[in-house]
């Protein structure tokens, strides 16, 4: 940029010279007015062209270093400087990141001497430096010597070299500010002294600055949305990709499933019938031993059987397959059918089992029995479980005129008085049941639970007295 004096301007043409030379008409005061005012607009509206230009380019898609190198080119190209840097503030570390620096050719020149780039060069605890304090309080830096810059990051014969081989007497710093923080600053140099800088030029500054500062945010949130985006895309193929394993997985499950439903339930189903036969002398007089085998024997399988259909109900549960057929049956009759096939169980383990009713039947209830019917033996396995002498006693009464009543009780081990709020959680068995190693899933609880209040809008519960002082499990049914 070269230097005017006259005009005051760092952007307006020197004015022509007022002669007496034959060639020359010479001008009068009125006409030099008028050319100094053409000036003054020309150079107005250079400046609010390159204004609009930076907003242009401020509209631009680009990533930030892009953005940056457009910008300060396009301001070093336009005000004839001799460099435009833009830095980034980075607030925990203290450092201004130069992100871009435009130079002239003969900048560029002086620097490759040197061997190094300002751009390599961060200037570090700013906020410390006296030319960078002012941008962090929202003031622009002026000043003529390149050292108060880079004193102490180059050395001082080469920061002078470089002012006086590149003409800088101007150096600007302004800071890119937004709402929230600073962004960091632009440094400008100049060939112009400050001084001869008109007022519409330094006021410009500012607005350069704004428009910049603006720009670098819009395109650092673009950035991030951009990454953002790319990695909720990533998500999506993953997810999609996952998707697929779910669906391989549900198939497999589902073959499972359909493989345990055939292949499990009605084998062992038969070993059931068909051990409970064996031991209460179905086929004839057997020999006590075979008696013994065949009542352990059905034991397991019933055990077996009951587990499998947990299991199998479980994820019926899970997947919202659960489906209840309501009919009216009498709830005591299902009671005695269950009983009379642990009668032999109890005889073996020396276990007195008994039923009672309140004398009020019969005992009508309206509910899906196969799903009531689970949840009784259920309750009664787990009683036998826990159990390895003394009683289980089964009752049947009636509450009221609206409800039924089904309790079992043992003198079995008992529910210390923390483990009774967690018993119907879904893998529960109570601290007793491991202390014992007693087997089971941790499932029958919480599925009767769903059964009963979910299917049926009843209520089932358990209380003991402590550990060792047996258990007593209650299932509430309306009537209706």
């Amino acid at each position: 940029m070269s230097e005017t004096t006259d005009t005051k301007s760092n952007v307006l043409p020197a004015t022509f010279s007022t002669v007496s030379d034959s060639g020359f008409v010479k001008k009068t005061g009125i006409e030099q007015e008028l050319y100094t005012k053409n000036a003054e607009l020309d150079a107005i509206n250079e400046l609010l062209s390159l204004t609009r230009e930076l907003y242009e380019i401020s509209l631009l898609a680009l990533d930030p270093a892009t953005l940056a190198e457009k910008i300060a080119t396009t301001m070093r190209d336009r005000l004839h400087l001799e460099m435009a840097g833009i830095f980034l503030f980075n607030r925990e570390q203290d450092i201004l990141t130069p992100l871009v620096f435009s130079k002239s050719e003969r900048l560029i020149s002086i620097l490759r001497q040197f061997g190094f780039l300002l751009r390599d060069i961060p200037i570090t605890k700013a906020t410390e430096r006296p030319a960078f304090k002012n941008i962090f309080n929202g003031q622009p830096f002026i000043t003529a010597n390149a050292s108060d810059v880079w004193g102490g990051l180059i050395e001082s014969k080469n920061i002078e070299t470089l002012s006086l081989s590149a003409n800088l007497k101007t150096i600007i710093i302004y800071p890119l500010l937004t709402e929230e923080r600073v962004l960091g600053a632009v440094l400008l140099g100049y060939t112009s002294s400050y001084d001869q800088f008109s007022r519409t030029e330094k006021e410009s500054l500012k607005s350069f600055a704004n428009v910049i500062a603006g720009a670098l945010d819009k395109s650092y949130i673009y950035k991030e949305l951009t990454i953002a985006n790319k990695n909720l895309m990533k998500i999506n193929k993953e997810m999609e990709l996952a998707n697929e394993k779910l669906k391989t997985v549900d198939e497999t499950k589902s073959s499972i499933l359909s493989f345990a439903q055939h292949y499990l339930q009605n084998p062992i189903a038969n070993i059931v019938m068909a051990s409970s036969m064996l031991s209460d002398g179905s086929f004839g007089e057997t020999n006590p031993k075979v008696i013994k085998a065949s009542t352990q024997l059905f034991e397991s399988a019933r055990h077996l059987a009951l587990t499998v259909k947990m299991w199998l109900k479980a994820l019926d549960f899970e997947e919202n397959r659960v489906t209840y057929k309501m009919a009216d049956f009498d709830f005591a009759d299902m009671v005695n059918r269950i009983i009379k096939d642990w009668t032999l169980i109890a005889k073996d383990k020396n276990i007195t089992l008994s039923l009672e009713t309140d004398n009020h039947s019969p005992y009508i209830v309206k509910a899906d029995q196969a799903w009531i019917y689970d949840v009784i033996l259920n309750l009664v396995d787990n009683a036998f479980k826990m159990t390895k002498e003394g009683f289980i006693k089964l009752k049947v009464e009636k509450v009221g005129i609206e409800k039924i009543q089904f309790s079992v009780s043992d003198s079995g081990v008992g529910i210390d008085i923390e483990t009774l709020p967690l018993l119907f959680q879904k893998f529960e068995r109570g601290h007793a049941g491991w202390k014992n190693n007693v087997e089971g899933t941790g499932l029958g609880l919480y599925i009767s639970k769903k059964i009963v209040e979910e299917g049926h809008h009843g209520h089932i519960r358990a209380e003991s007295e402590g550990v060792g002082k047996g258990a007593t499990f209650y299932v509430e049914l309306p009537i209706q």
